[in-house]
């Protein structure tokens, strides 16, 4: 869990960096996007990885869950007393996160790959079929990525404590670079679908 869901943090924050061109201009995304398209092979290897490492914490975590509620004789009492809210929601929240993924897929990356109908990247994802222009996609977007942040904020701590650095020297500094991964990189993906869904339709 730990492992695959740091990997999955780091993809996020390279995914970030790529979205961010929308910003710069239309020729500076479709650029980006371009040149990842011409890696051919590696980004298909890369892509299997990425579902082997989504596809591995999300088996994880619905074992842990079943091996927590068939260990606690009265969850409620226990997850209450016992574990912060972004804990006892954990399952709901990657369950949700699953969904967008797989939404995700079939919708962006799929246009990508096989059905531009000769537009461009940067209409695809501002577009509205399945891009910020449907406000259905773009609320979907946003509820989606915010609980991802929720959910990553459980899953550092944890991490921190599988990994074995809380209470160590090294806390401190672990807990100030994940609030990076949980706040400050999904609010850079969120900024996306409210700048260009709503705020730049209303200036």
């Amino acid at each position: 869990m730990a492992i695959t869901g740091l990997l999955l943090s780091f993809f996020m924050a390279f995914h970030l960096f790529g979205n961010l061109f929308l910003f710069v201009s239309e020729a500076a995304f479709n650029g980006y996007v371009e040149k990842l398209h011409k890696l051919g092979f590696l980004i298909r290897i890369a892509e299997f990885f990425l579902l082997a490492f989504v596809l591995s914490h999300a088996y994880s975590g619905i074992l842990l869950w079943w091996k927590n509620r068939k260990a606690k004789k009265n969850i409620d009492s226990y997850s209450k007393e016992n574990t912060s809210s972004s804990a006892r929601y954990a399952a709901f929240t990657g369950s949700f996160i699953f969904i967008f993924l797989v939404t995700h897929w079939a919708t962006f990356w799929y246009k990508f790959n096989f059905d531009m109908q000769g537009m461009s990247y940067y209409e695809v994802v501002l577009g509205n079929e399945v891009g910020f222009a449907n406000p259905f996609f773009s609320v979907f977007y946003i509820v989606a990525i915010a609980l991802l942040g929720y959910h990553l904020k459980h899953g550092f701590s944890s991490a921190g404590q599988t990994l074995g650095i809380v209470g160590t020297e090294y806390e401190k500094l672990y807990n100030n670079v994940s609030i990076i991964f949980w706040f400050w990189i999904p609010l850079g993906f969120i900024s996306i679908p409210l700048w260009f869904g709503f705020i730049i339709r209303l200036i």
